[in-house]
């Protein structure tokens, strides 16, 4: 319709005819019209011939046209020199005389089916855009105008659709960025915080000796798990968040019930401050890192499946698939370990004292926090340091960042000065400094669920949750039962 009111042509009358060719199968006019598509004679031109060759030769096996196959084969494919080990696989398709077998060997859906169209996307790979513009561009234009907006807007954090009619920008005011709760029941500092995968529940390690797991729906405390007999610096829930592990300072580790509050199992091979744990997928094994050089992989009634030694590592993170991990250790090391094999893939060196590691959703990159005042994010793919952000403050304690918001677009750490960091992932920017701690603040978690809420916990022996200016309309102070 574009074309006709315009009286421009999208694309010229030859390469009309030369998609139309293909799309029907005449072979013989798409050949002849080669010379209007601009192609390299000295490569591409083989290549192309050889797809084309290659849809005819199969189509003619579909309609068990056995001697004009042979003969393109022969005449046709051969002659081109190109790809002999395909042409010998081709060759082995002579031998099938059920049509079903053939496109089942072949990988290919028939001249009938979606075979022609991924043929014309192939070859669009040789052809000049500007003589046959490809599939679907004006769609794929769309799709990067709206991720332009959406990486332009620094306060991004919607997965609401993105109109062009009009400069997308989010409002700062849905970005949490106000306390709307406090949890006031630890004595001591509070060093780490960690919502449960459903986000429907907060736990916290204190310093004095406590985790506690509270509800975010009601406001309350739900369990106090108090068994350690030395300071709680790490927790993590279990995949299912029935489970909850807690490591302490007293070289223990405890598996406990999340409904009951129970413990269910102390775990006592470490003989050093455990201080990090993460579960396997499967949520019935777990990896513990230690100041004492052992790292030991756990099934959960307290056998020791697989150990690594050497490193004292500091945190730890596994991918989601449970095939690799993560760990940073006291000689400013990332140790990269492939847990299919329990072989050391790598080790990556910093150039300062190590505090915490995260990983991203899709396991590419890994947050680390240092204490030389920089956060470092690691290309562990590439193996290779991507982004820095600046700003926190962190030298003597252990400070924890994370990612956050919608695509984890955002990334959030704790400080010495007792501040919140916040910087855009992609750019660096810092969108956000927020204060409301007395001390320093150790330990950030965002809300898996809730791209409008994060939490922080501090030496002020307080858990703040941050959410957006209207949901500060309902601030209170979450008291225990």
């Amino acid at each position: 319709m574009l074309e006709s009111e315009s009286g421009f042509p999208l694309e010229s009358p030859a390469v009309a005819k030369f998609r139309e060719g293909v799309l029907k199968g005449d072979w013989d006019m798409v050949e002849s019209l080669f010379s209007t598509l601009e192609l390299d004679q000295n490569k591409d031109t083989v290549v192309v011939q050889f797809l084309i060759r290659q849809q005819k030769y199969l189509e003619l096996l579909e309609k068990r046209e056995i001697k004009l196959a042979l003969y393109t084969l022969r005449s046709e494919l051969t002659p081109l020199a190109f790809d002999t080990e395909r042409l010998h696989i081709l060759a082995s398709f002579m031998m099938y005389s059920n049509t079903e077998d053939l496109k089942r060997r072949a990988e290919w859906d028939g001249a009938f089916g979606t075979s022609r169209q991924k043929l014309l996307l192939q070859l669009q790979k040789y052809i000049s855009p500007s003589i046959m513009i490809p599939e679907h561009r004006l769609e794929t234009l769309l799709e990067q105008a709206t991720t332009l907006q959406r990486m332009s807007c620094l306060y991004h954090n919607t997965d609401e659709y993105i109109s062009l009619y009009s400069d997308h920008v989010c409002d700062r005011s849905q970005f949490p960025t106000v306390t709307t709760h406090t949890f006031l029941q630890h004595t001591d500092e509070v060093w780490y915080v960690a919502f449960s995968n459903n986000g429907k529940f907060l736990a916290s390690a204190s310093r004095d000796k406590t985790a506690i797991i509270w509800s975010i729906e009601t406001k309350n405390s739900v369990h106090v798990l108090n068994k350690h007999t030395d300071y709680v610096s790490f927790l993590s829930w279990s995949p299912d968040d029935t489970k909850i592990l807690t490591c302490g300072q007293d070289n223990e580790i405890r598996l406990w019930s999340v409904e009951s509050g129970e413990c269910l199992n102390t775990l006592k091979k470490h003989t050093e401050p455990v201080t990090t744990c993460a579960w396997l997928p499967d949520g019935k094994s777990f990896i513990s890192g230690s100041q004492d050089k052992n790292t030991y992989l756990w099934n959960l009634d307290g056998t020791i499946i697989d150990k690594w030694t050497g490193a004292r590592i500091v945190d730890l993170a596994i991918n989601k698939e449970g095939t690799k991990m993560v760990a940073i250790c006291h000689d400013g090391k990332l140790h990269i370990y492939n847990l299919e094999t329990k072989k050391e893939e790598a080790i990556l060196d910093e150039n300062a004292k190590l505090t915490s590691v995260c990983l991203s959703n899709d396991c590419k990159y890994a947050l680390v926090n240092l204490s030389s005042r920089e956060i470092h994010l690691w290309d562990i793919e590439e193996k290779q340091i991507v982004r820095k952000y600046y700003g926190q403050k962190q030298g003597k304690f252990v400070i924890r960042s994370c990612f956050g918001g919608i695509d984890q677009r955002f990334v959030v750490s704790g400080s010495e000065d007792s501040q919140i960091y916040v910087w855009h992932r992609e750019n660096a920017t810092t969108l956000e400094i927020l204060s409301g701690h007395i001390g320093a603040v150790n330990s950030v978690n965002w809300n898996p669920t809730n791209p409008y809420m994060f939490a922080s916990a501090g030496d002020d022996h307080t858990i703040r949750i941050w959410g957006t200016p209207s949901a500060a309309d309902h601030k209170g102070k979450m008291k225990t039962p």
